[in-house]
């Protein structure tokens, strides 16, 4: 992808390039810091500070004409052969006339330009790959409008995150990997606990059975059913523990379906009833977000089973406008105050922000309400997740 979003053809070599850049520089300029002739006070001065920064940047009207530019902005611009990219020069004439070109990434451009335009939004980004000489390379494009002295102006940026982005999808690998390597250490526990432990407690139960026969007083066979009531107890709550270590699979089911089935077999093991309320319409357009909503679900039915001391619990996933939230709510006894929430709980908070959500804890009159809000697409949010939005 060209560097302006959407340009024309570029020389085919290097070296010629940054002659011509060179030149440029030296002879299309009018001083430090490009700027137009009979610029305003404030115009010059901004042409200067910006000269000896590293980002391309160039300062534009409220029609959007070029007033000022950097050094980096018109040596790249040299580079590709895009001359008109200086001062006197309307952007928005200069996209439009490449979107016309049938360069398409010039479109999202445009469309948050004119945003900006009708007072929609202040500032617009976006993020893509370059080509060419700039092949492995992501780039940033932002437009911010400020009003300086009465008048209005923009901002145009653009600046090179690729050593950002390649940390944030290395940041999304490990904690997924994470996750993963916790999921499978508590299905191998779940493994162990049914193999052993509960082997264990089937031989204590055959034993309790045979000190019954052979001690009939009434006082030893009221002991004889506390025991048992105690071991049918401890089995019930292993094979409840072990089922939420060893769920379903996500990659097998989907989501519905995964949910689908640990609902109805956490019921089954616990008798709690818990009603599942999934929305026809819900899409969830990345993994990640999905692994997520199953976990925290999972995580929820677990803290439920044993601190709220809940006897009905709801789940519900819905989507909303471009976000999709997942509920789990019961009617146990709820969270005292100053109580903090646990490891698995915090984790679950700290994933969704960096998957650009939110976990929220609320009160529910009796009991508890767990409620995780995450985008149905990947996007770059107020945190961001920078690797997940980038343009091809």
């Amino acid at each position: 992808m060209d560097w302006d979003l959407g340009a024309g053809a570029t020389p085919a070599d290097h070296s010629d390039r940054s002659t011509a850049a060179d030149q440029f520089i030296a002879f299309g300029a009018s001083g430090p810091g490009l700027r137009a002739p009979g610029s305003s006070d404030f115009v010059c001065s901004f042409a200067e500070l910006i000269n000896g920064l590293p980002e391309q940047i160039a300062l534009l009207d409220e029609d959007w004409n070029i007033l000022a530019v950097n050094i980096p902005w018109t040596r790249t611009a040299a580079l590709y052969g895009y001359w008109a990219l200086q001062p006197g020069t309307n952007y928005f004439d200069f996209l439009s006339a490449r979107a016309a070109e049938g360069h398409s990434s010039a479109k999202p451009v445009i469309e948050g330009i004119l945003e900006i335009a009708q007072g929609s939004r202040t500032s617009f980004g976006f993020v893509y790959h370059g080509n060419d000489r700039w092949e492995g390379h992501t780039f940033q494009l932002c437009i911010n409008r400020v009003d300086v002295g009465g008048r209005t102006f923009a901002m145009v940026t653009r600046s090179d995150v690729t050593e950002l982005v390649q940390l944030r999808r290395d940041r999304e690998t490990y904690s997924h990997s994470l996750i993963e390597g916790q999921a499978e250490e508590r299905r191998r526990m779940a493994r162990e606990i049914h193999d052993s432990t509960v082997q264990l407690l089937v031989g204590l139960g055959l034993k309790i059975g045979q000190m019954r026969r052979t001690h009939r007083s009434n006082r030893m066979l009221g002991i004889f059913d506390e025991m048992e009531q105690l071991l049918d107890e401890a089995q019930q709550e292993i094979r409840s523990l072990s089922f939420l270590a060893h769920p379903p699979l996500l990659e097998e089911k989907g989501l519905t379906g995964a949910l689908q089935s640990l609902v109805m077999g956490y019921a089954q093991r616990t008798g709690l009833k818990i009603a599942l309320q999934v929305s026809k319409e819900m899409i969830v357009c990345w993994r990640a977000a999905e692994v997520a909503i199953y976990r925290l679900v999972q995580e929820a039915l677990s803290n439920v089973h044993r601190h709220a001391r809940a006897t009905e619990v709801t789940v519900g996933v819905y989507p909303r406008h471009s976000m999709i939230h997942a509920v789990v709510v019961d009617n146990g006894i709820g969270i005292s105050a100053g109580v903090q929430p646990g490891v698995g709980l915090a984790g679950m908070r700290s994933r969704a922000t960096e998957l650009g959500g939110r976990l929220l804890l609320r009160p529910a009159s009796p009991g508890t309400m767990v409620i995780v809000s995450l985008p149905i697409h990947p996007r770059l949010g107020s945190t961001g997740d920078l690797a997940a939005n980038v343009a091809r």
